[in-house]
């Protein structure tokens, strides 16, 4: 089990939101049809990627913020992750070299009719970012170790607050990369299909 200063923990998350958030800037030059073309018929496309974080994200905030709203604020300096926040976390943060271990999302987290209005989508994401951001400076007075937050797939499973605050950035970053790595290979497609032209 990993131990944090809780306020280091605090800092760290939050500048983790903020590279999202501009890492989320090129996307909103996209076209509608860019950010709906999937890279391969069973790849999301861009929209589909962020509107899969929109949805785990709403379900997140929704849940900490009625668990944290009226919960007391506490002087603790320390905060311990647990075993399985842990191992959780592993699974779902990229890898150094931006690789990634295969999981597969439920069906009720993934994007529903497509196409998606592709600069919503990318709004509501922004929104949510902004919220995370909130949360996150809300929470630094709570006890993010007692506070048990359910998890996304299995609401039966609860996680450590500050387990699960981890567990949604890396989520965020994890699929950031996928999003770019599709952007890349529009990008790819372009330039290959102009000097076929050329």
């Amino acid at each position: 089990m990993a131990v944090f200063s809780k306020q280091s923990l605090i800092t760290e998350l939050l500048d983790r939101v903020e590279l999202i958030k501009a890492s989320t800037q090129p996307f909103l030059r996209l076209t509608d049809e860019q950010l709906n073309t999937r890279p391969q018929p069973d790849k999301w496309s861009i929209a589909e990627i962020f509107e899969h974080l929109n949805i785990i994200n709403d379900t997140y905030i929704r849940s900490i913020l009625s668990r944290t709203t009226l919960a007391p604020d506490v002087k603790t300096a320390i905060y311990k992750s647990g075993w399985l926040g842990d191992w959780l976390y592993a699974k779902i943060m990229p890898r150094a070299d931006g690789s990634v271990f295969k999981l597969k999302a439920r069906r009720s987290h993934c994007a529903g009719a497509t196409p998606l209005d592709g600069r919503e989508v990318l709004t509501r994401f922004l929104q949510h970012c902004d919220a995370i951001d909130d949360v996150l400076r809300h929470v630094a007075t709570k006890n993010l170790q007692q506070i048990k937050i359910p998890f996304s797939s299995t609401p039966l499973l609860r996680l450590r607050l500050g387990d699960n605050l981890r567990y949604l950035i890396a989520h965020c970053e994890r699929h950031m990369l996928q999003a770019q790595r599709g952007m890349a290979q529009q990008l790819q497609q372009f330039a290959d299909d102009h000097r076929a032209q050329v």
